[in-house]
Order: C-alpha cells, then sequence, then structure tokens
C-alpha cells in the first residue's frame, strides 16, 4: 500500500466539475474528520483560466506545477477532454507523472491516462458514451463496475462515479473504517 501524503486535483477548462468535486471531497475528509491530520492536497490547473463545461469560473492552487513532491493524482473528466488530448504541452506535462505513483481518474479522464499508456494490458472504465475509445487504449473495457481497481490505476464510470472513487481511494490508502466514517458523515447510501 502507497503511503499518500499530498493529492494532486487536476482541472482544466470544460471538465465536469462534479468529477472533480466528487473524489475531493471524500478525501478532503480524510484530513478533515482526522483520519491523518497530515495529509495535504493542491488543486492544478492545466491553464491561466479554468471554467467548467457550464462555464463556472473554477478555482485552483497553481498552474502546472512539478508533479514530483505528489503522492496521487486524480484527474476528472469533462468536454475538456478532447481539447487536452490534443494539446501537446498538456499531455508532456501529464507524461511528468511517470509510470509509479499511484493515479485515479473519473469518467473520461481515463482517456488521458490511456494516451499517456498507463492503461496498457490493464482494466478500466469511463462514460458509457466512451467505452469505444477507451478500448484500443487499455487490456480489458469494464462496464459492469463503477469503479475499477488495476493496483496502481484507478478509473471510475460516469460522473456520479465519482464520490465512489473517492471512497474507494479512501479505504484503498486509509482504512475501510476510514471510508465507512467518511461514508456515513456524507449520508452516502451503502458507503
Amino acid at each position: 500500500m502507497a503511503s499518500i501524503r499530498n493529492i494532486g486535483f487536476l482541472v482544466f477548462p470544460r471538465l465536469t466539475l462534479l468529477d472533480f468535486v466528487g473524489p475531493y471531497d471524500c478525501l478532503r475528509r480524510v484530513r478533515t474528520l482526522d483520519i491523518d491530520a497530515g495529509l495535504q492536497w493542491q488543486v492544478i490547473a492545466t491553464h491561466p483560466a479554468v471554467v467548467d463545461d457550464s462555464g463556472l469560473a473554477v478555482g485552483f492552487d497553481v498552474v502546472r506545477p512539478p508533479l514530483d513532491d505528489f503522492d496521487l493524482l486524480v484527474v476528472p473528466g469533462g468536454y475538456g477532454i478532447d481539447t487536452l488530448r490534443h494539446d501537446a504541452d498538456v499531455m508532456a506535462y501529464l507524461q511528468t507523472w511517470g509510470a509509479r505513483r499511484p493515479i485515479a481518474s473519473v469518467c473520461s479522464g481515463s482517456l488521458l491516462l490511456g494516451d499517456c499508456g498507463w492503461l496498457r494490458s490493464l482494466p478500466a472504465t469511463t462514460h458509457h458514451q466512451r467505452l469505444l475509445q477507451l478500448e484500443p487504449l487499455c487490456g480489458t473495457v469494464v462496464t459492469s463496475q463503477r469503479v475499477v481497481d488495476a493496483g496502481r490505476v484507478v478509473t471510475a464510470g460516469g460522473v456520479c462515479c465519482g464520490i465512489d472513487l473517492g471512497l474507494h481511494l479512501v479505504e484503498k490508502y486509509w482504512s475501510a473504517e476510514a471510508r465507512t466514517r467518511i461514508a456515513a458523515q456524507m449520508a452516502v447510501a451503502g458507503g
């Protein structure tokens, strides 16, 4: 089990805000509920201005910092994924994450992970309308699970799967008890 001390949450123009907020809200509670008081995170922007897919401006801490200090990177999805996939600077930036540290995605964010080569020979999932795009990028497309844990890489399905991903990561890196506690505090059915 990897030790997670610092999480990076990626944001970008035309992201789906719930893809970011779902896992963020679960994971921030690891610290706010004193499960791990030392946990830190930053919201990392790919561009100096981030507006979600409905026109809402999104706050962030920093634009493209070195990724060396982060232990986990969480990548949301959204319509902006299609632009990022063709942005050589952003793709080169993401490649600096490397192939050893844990990374997770929600919805179409898995396409970025696939483009970086991190899903090769692995099971993965994404939004149901993007499954055909994911297929050539991974080992097996999984449609029967909301969260697919392939070890270092964890992917989640459509938009509302972000909370599922967040709770899964809490259990994976902290404990089942931490997951239960956070799910109860969030009033998530079946936590």
